[in-house]
């Protein structure tokens, strides 16, 4: 076997072709989210309509994340939901073409049932001629999702939450889910892309990763994860790096990024295996419908540590949600200049 250099946004971002030409296909340091996205819109607009329409969108998302940002807790949810339903809305234009004259609905409604515990979100089903944000942007995210409506438990999902995960095993008094990708490599074996990584677990815990669909392996005292594709030639190209992303993806893996770059998971839980970006997503929602419709029963349906892990959540999700959504949608590694997590 010999090893592949990782770029075009591998493992987590690559796809096959790119949606703008930035930074010779390497990862990204930006200082300004914002400022990017303007400049991301002028590289892909066909046209100064298509532009414009684009531009009021990101004018949007960006008022309501800055105005949340320094917003009470309360306050927050609705308005961090209403950043990336606008910066949504961009993506799903960026990868398809629906355009300002179509009609755009949230897609999607909340059920609190009283208690946090038993409260869902419907991701209502595809329409022909009214976009379901909601849909849209989770089938970018989760390809494999279904065009009917689908009713979610929003506890369910939460404990997928990478960053909020440690809080959540210990309100609710659980093992963790997740096991940590220590280190990966890329290698090529005559027509194969090998993916091979480093987990942190143990030989009892390779019997649960497999039934989730993981290849695991033992070496010495080493355990390792792999996936394999095969490729119609002996170089690798920019689509069989993306044909090996996209399995990956789809066995399951979950990532934050912090100072240092990404820290990859994989998972032994068989419940609300949606990608990081989806779930911020459906949660934000969630907790907005709430403090939308509900503020006087946020004391109610969360108890003192679920209001504790909800602060978690918005003190720490919204920035993800916005550079994770970002290198999703042009599959490139995206890193914030000059600041920690």
């Amino acid at each position: 076997m010999t090893e592949v250099e990782m770029k075009y946004g591998f493992p987590l971002f690559s796809k096959p072709s790119s949606l703008v030409s930035l930074g010779k296909n390497e990862k990204i340091v930006i200082s300004d989210i914002w400022a990017f996205w303007d400049y991301v819109i002028k590289k892909a607009s066909k046209d100064r309509k298509e532009e414009d329409f684009l531009r009021s969108l990101l004018e949007q998302a960006k008022h309501f994340y800055i105005t949340a940002d320094t917003s009470p807790v309360k306050s927050q949810p609705l308005l961090y939901y209403y950043s990336f339903l606008n910066l949504s809305k961009i993506i799903i234009n960026l990868s398809g073409k629906h355009g300002p004259k179509k009609m755009y609905m949230h897609g999607m409604h909340e059920n609190h049932n009283n208690k946090f515990a038993q409260s869902t979100v419907t991701k209502q089903k595809k329409k022909n001629q009214i976009v379901q944000v909601a849909h849209e942007i989770v089938s970018i995210f989760d390809p494999n999702t279904t065009i009917t409506d689908a009713i979610i438990n929003v506890k369910d999902i939460l404990n997928h939450c990478v960053g909020v995960h440690r809080a959540y095993s210990e309100i609710y008094n659980q093992t963790e889910v997740f096991y940590r990708i220590t280190s990966h490599k890329l290698y090529k074996n005559g027509k194969e892309l090998i993916f091979k990584a480093e987990l942190q677990c143990l030989s009892a815990d390779i019997p649960t990763l497999t039934a989730r669909g993981y290849s695991i392996s033992q070496e010495d005292e080493k355990i390792y994860y792999t996936v394999k594709t095969s490729m119609p030639t002996y170089s690798p190209t920019r689509k069989d790096y993306a044909a090996l992303s996209e399995a990956i993806q789809s066995n399951g893996i979950w990532y934050f990024i912090g100072s240092s770059g990404y820290t990859m998971y994989l998972s032994n839980s068989a419940i609300g295996r949606y990608s990081q970006e989806s779930i911020i997503y459906m949660v934000m929602f969630y907790l907005g419908s709430i403090t939308r419709y509900h503020p006087y029963m946020f004391d109610e349906i969360f108890s003192d540590k679920e209001q504790w892990l909800m602060s978690e959540f918005l003190n720490t999700q919204p920035k993800q949600f916005l550079y994770l959504a970002t290198a999703r949608i042009l599959g490139q590694s995206v890193l914030k200049a000059y600041a920690s997590f």
